[in-house]
C-alpha cells in the first residue's frame, strides 16, 4: 500500500471516529427547548420526523406565524394538512433556509409566509435569536450557508457546531440531556404555540394608523432574501401567500408592510395584512381582550383569527389536497382541544406590554 493511500485511509478513519464521538457529545450538551408552550425543539426537530409529502401547506415566519396559524384547526375545517415551520424572530434569510429544509421532504402546493420580521433592518440578528433558529436543524450545506448569512466571520463556526457555545453546560446537565433522542420528538400541534389569556396588568391599546400611507423601503438584505424566497416558490411551482397576522402593528412597521404589498404586486402574488380595525372587527378580536402581549394573540384570539382566515384559504385555494379522515390527526386534534381548554381555564396574571402609545 502506498504511503499516500495509507495516509488517506487513516485520515478517513480518524474523521469517522471523531464524528462518532463528537456529535453524540454535542447532542448531550446542546440546549433543548422542550417545555410548553415554547417547546421549539419539539416543533423544529419534530418536523424532520414527519412523513415525507405529508403537508400540502407550509407556513414560515417568526413567532407571529406560530402564535397565529393553527394547522389542526385548518385540518379540522378543511382536511388540508399544514405545518408551521417558524422560530422566534426568524429573519428573512433564515426563512429562506427553512424553506429549503422543508422542500427536502415535502412538496407543498402552497406556502404561507408571515412577514413580521421584514420590519427589522439589522444586518444580523441577536446571538440568542441565531441559536434559536440554528440549534434544531441538522448539519448540511444549507445550515452552513445559513450560518454564513447570520453572523460575521468568527461567529459562524459555533452556529454550526454549537458545542462551542454550550460546552459549559456540564454543571447543569440533567438525565433528560442524556436520554434525549432527536429522532423521537414530534409536535402534535404541528408548530403552533398555544398562548394562554392574561388577566390584569396594563391595558393594551391599538396604534393609531390614521393617515399612514407612505411605504418605508425594506432593508437591502431583507429585500434580497424576500426575492429569493419568492423565486424559490415560483421555480418549484408553489403558490405563495404573503401575510401579516394581527399584532397591534406599529406605524413604522405598517409602512414596511406597504412596501411588501408593492413587492407582492410586482410578482403577482397575494398579500394580506390583517391589522386594520375593520379586520379586527370582522375577526372579533380586540387589542386589550385577545392578546397574550402587545404583539401576539392568545389562544382565544388565535381561534377567532383561524375561523376568519380558514374560509379565505378555502376560497382562494379550493383545490388543495385533503385528508379529513386521518386518525392520527384526529387524535392530535383532540389533544389540541384539551390543551386549548386548559390554557383558557388557567389564564396567567398580568400583561407583558403596556399601552401602544407608551411603547
Amino acid at each position: 500500500m502506498s504511503k499516500n493511500k495509507k495516509f488517506f485511509l487513516q485520515a478517513v478513519a480518524f474523521c469517522l471516529i471523531f464524528a462518532a464521538t463528537f456529535f453524540p457529545i454535542q447532542e448531550v450538551f446542546a440546549r433543548k427547548s422542550l417545555e410548553k408552550p415554547w417547546d421549539m425543539t419539539n416543533k423544529i426537530s419534530g418536523f424532520y420526523n414527519e412523513p415525507e409529502n405529508e403537508f400540502s401547506v407550509m407556513i414560515f415566519g417568526s413567532s407571529h406565524a406560530y402564535a397565529s396559524f393553527s394547522p389542526l384547526e385548518i385540518w379540522k375545517q378543511t382536511g388540508v394538512k399544514s405545518y408551521v415551520f417558524a422560530t422566534q424572530m426568524q429573519p428573512m434569510w433564515a426563512s429562506v433556509a427553512y424553506l429549503k429544509e422543508a422542500l427536502k421532504t415535502q412538496k407543498p402546493e402552497l406556502v404561507i409566509f408571515e412577514c413580521n420580521m421584514l420590519y427589522e433592518d439589522s444586518e444580523y440578528a441577536a446571538e440568542g435569536t441565531n441559536y434559536s433558529f440554528m440549534d434544531d436543524i441538522p448539519l448540511s450545506m444549507n445550515k452552513i450557508a445559513l450560518a454564513q448569512a447570520s453572523a460575521e466571520k468568527g461567529g459562524r463556526f459555533p452556529l454550526v457546531f454549537n458545542f462551542v457555545k454550550y460546552h459549559s453546560r456540564w454543571a447543569s446537565l440533567t438525565a433528560e440531556d442524556f436520554s434525549f433522542r432527536r429522532s423521537a420528538v414530534r409536535d402534535p400541534y404541528k408548530g403552533f404555540v398555544i398562548l394562554p389569556p392574561k388577566v390584569g396588568g396594563d391595558r393594551i391599546d391599538r396604534w393609531d394608523l390614521t393617515g399612514v400611507t407612505e411605504p418605508l423601503p425594506l432593508g437591502e438584505k431583507n429585500l434580497q432574501y424576500l426575492r429569493e424566497f419568492i423565486e424559490i416558490c415560483q421555480q418549484n411551482g408553489i403558490d405563495l401567500w404573503l401575510t401579516k397576522a394581527p399584532c397591534n402593528i406599529a406605524p413604522e412597521n405598517y409602512q414596511k408592510m406597504l412596501a411588501v404589498a408593492a413587492i407582492a404586486g410586482e410578482y403577482g402574488i397575494p398579500f394580506d395584512d390583517f391589522n386594520s380595525q375593520e379586520t379586527y372587527d370582522a375577526i372579533g378580536i380586540t387589542a386589550d381582550g385577545n392578546f397574550f402581549d402587545q404583539r401576539h394573540m392568545d389562544v382565544v384570539g388565535a381561534a377567532r383569527f383561524n375561523d376568519y382566515f380558514i374560509p379565505l384559504l378555502s376560497a382562494r385555494y379550493p383545490d388543495l389536497p385533503t385528508d379529513p379522515d386521518d386518525a392520527a390527526w384526529q387524535a392530535d386534534y383532540e389533544a389540541y382541544l384539551e390543551e386549548c381548554a386548559h390554557a383558557i381555564a388557567n389564564p396567567v396574571p398580568g400583561k407583558t406590554s403596556v399601552a401602544a402609545e407608551d411603547q
